[in-house]
């Protein structure tokens, strides 16, 4: 795709100019009046003090801020993938309060113990400073997982909130326990300052930003499809709970080697990430690396300024970053997308059974509502099959159960002689949500594609907008062809219209190959037409394919005309079942048959 090419060159090419032009500037920049020119040729000639000011000064002062504006940046856009929100960033999660608690606790007693054992320990505070404030961060961030209970990526947002207020409590208190001399030097600190004795300082930073980019460039496909929402990626068979656990767990380790180096930065995870997605769009591909350049680059930049707008004093670095941040406040209007608690995919070898789903004695229930009521339940086989009835029949939390995503209150679920979760671990279900919510930034054949995510590691982060090959192209191109996007497959997702979006998402089911399809509402957006289309479509996919599709919809005509079995459903339980001429589904679904 075009767009594709364009943002990546953007993101990199763009991105490598930014790095260096707000290194340059760091550099130039300072409380001395020497110029950059001047004090590179003095250096070059063997002036002692203008090398102290190049190379023990300014350095690995602009090496440092470089690394905390990546690290920051990077751990908002990993945030803001896991919680599919888009006002996430490592203080809203508590890692940021959790780090900076641990890391002014750790002067203290690092340079205490020191004392007590005659060990000279001040010169490894660069590195143990660091370690204390990972330890903190992972510990305020494992705490968060605890108050979420189930550990949904968007509910540690709230806890760490909670965590914030009593780390921010915390250090306060030590604050007050300084000796007047460290207390200056620890409010500064917390104030935000890039404060590097040497380059050697800044490997513990360079270690964790290169871990976590290159664990995030290994698992693009799926972080992609996991910004797509929780319940798509789990539909496509991606461990939406745990790949948002460990994105987490990598922006805390980020969050942790910021504040060990520059305290407390704010609105860089929010204000580089954010405006990025506003230009080169959502793309993981492009995201991810050109938040670390482009935030690396803006640090860089700010940290100069803050050494010369006072000049000789020094302005505290997170005052710049808040007034550049000040623009983002109105994405606290925004609200955040909340979805239900998703179960965990365990992977492994599974042994499946022929083609089939049954349910025994299936009752779910919410609270004192019951959705489904002792329901039995038997496909033997590939075909196509239509659930009917009105809203609050219980379709879709029959679809959720047999995809695993609610676990039953009572009774037993097999698909293909397997448990719910594991067959859409497995790949052997696949299934698409009611009208989920789709950004810009991805073309049709990108979405679609990611249907084959599984088997595209090597191809579709590295080749971007090169043909698919073998099976994936053929399946790709055959989904494309069945919902009749073939001639629209180059266009940008926001581009379409709602109908094609949603023949798009049907067809990045189809391009999985499952030989279970479960869709809720597959033709909510689509006129008359296109929805008999996708009915026909759909039938012949079961038929052709040997695949059971299992469609819940309002549709009552398409469903007569093209189901192989329908299912009736009303307050949970199902009135009738059977092929769409059996005279008892007919007068179950009077008056809705049009005949």
């Amino acid at each position: 795709m075009k767009g594709t090419r364009i943002a990546l060159a953007v993101a990199w090419l763009g991105g490598c100019a930014a790095s260096l032009m707000g290194v340059a500037i760091g550099l130039a920049l300072g409380p001395s009046h020497w110029s950059l020119v001047s004090l590179v040729q003095q250096a070059q000639a063997g002036d002692e003090s203008a090398q102290v000011v190049l190379f023990d000064v300014r350095l690995p002062r602009v090496i440092g801020a470089w690394l905390v504006g990546a690290s920051l940046a990077l751990a908002g856009a990993l945030l803001q993938t896991a919680t599919h929100n888009m006002i996430a960033d490592p203080y809203l999660v508590g890692t940021s309060a959790g780090a900076t608690l641990a890391a002014v606790l750790a002067v203290p007693l690092i340079l205490a113990v020191g004392d007590w054992t005659g060990w000279p320990l001040a010169p490894w505070l660069p590195w143990l400073q660091p370690l204390a404030a990972f330890a903190g961060s992972l510990a305020a961030v494992s705490v968060a997982f605890r108050l979420a209970r189930r550990g949904a990526a968007e509910r540690i947002l709230v806890a760490g909130l909670v965590i914030t207020a009593f780390a921010g409590a915390g250090t306060s208190f030590v604050l007050t326990r300084l000796s007047d001399q460290r207390l200056r030097a620890a409010t500064h600190w917390l104030m935000g300052g890039v404060g590097m004795p040497d380059l050697w300082a800044a490997l513990p930073a360079l270690a964790v930003v290169a871990a976590t980019l290159l664990w995030a460039l290994r698992n693009l496909p799926q972080l992609e499809a996991l910004g797509l929402g929780d319940q798509i990626a789990l539909g496509l068979g991606v461990d939406a709970q745990r790949l948002g656990r460990r994105a987490v767990w990598w922006a805390s380790a980020l969050s942790a080697v910021a504040v060990s180096l520059a305290g407390i930065v704010g609105f860089v995870g929010l204000l580089v990430p954010n405006g990025l997605r506003m230009a080169l769009g959502r793309d993981q591909r492009a995201l991810l690396p050109a938040s670390v350049l482009f935030g690396g680059g803006l640090l860089a930049l700010l940290d100069g300024l803050s050494r010369s707008v006072v000049a000789p004093a020094e302005l505290p670095l997170g005052v710049l970053t808040a007034l550049a941040g000040c623009p983002l406040l109105y994405l606290l209007l925004r609200q955040a997308v909340r979805e239900p608690a998703l179960p965990r995919l365990d992977g492994g070898p599974v042994h499946l059974g022929p083609v089939a789903i049954s349910a025994t004695g299936l009752t779910v229930r919410f609270g004192d509502t019951v959705a489904l009521d002792q329901l039995d339940l038997a496909v033997p086989g590939p075909g196509l099959v239509v659930i009917l009835g009105e809203n609050g029949s219980g379709k879709s939390t029959l679809l959720r159960t047999l995809a695993g995503l609610h676990p039953p209150t009572a009774g037993t679920v097999s698909i293909s002689g397997i448990a719910p979760r594991q067959a859409l671990a497995a790949g052997h279900t696949a299934w698409l949500p009611q009208t989920p919510a789709i950004e810009p930034g991805l073309g049709v054949r990108e979405l679609v594609a990611l249907g084959r995510h599984a088997k595209l590691a090597g191809n579709w982060m590295w080749r971007v907008g090169a043909p698919l090959q073998g099976e994936d192209a053929r399946r790709v191109d055959a989904a494309l062809a069945a919902v009749g996007l073939s001639s629209r497959a180059e266009l940008d997702i926001g581009s379409v219209s709602g109908g094609e979006r949603q023949r798009a998402l049907v067809a990045m089911v189809l391009a999985q190959g499952a030989p279970i399809l479960l869709l809720d509402e597959p033709t909510a957006s689509l006129d008359a037409a296109r929805a008999a289309d996708l009915f026909v479509n759909l039938r012949t996919c079961a038929t052709a394919g040997g695949c059971i599709v299992v469609v819940a919809t309002h549709d009552a005509r398409n469903a007569l005309a093209y189901a192989h079995a329908v299912v009736v459903l009303a307050q949970g339980k199902i009135r009738a079942l059977g092929p769409p001429g059996d005279h008892a589904v007919r007068q179950a679904l009077a008056p809705a048959v049009v005949t």
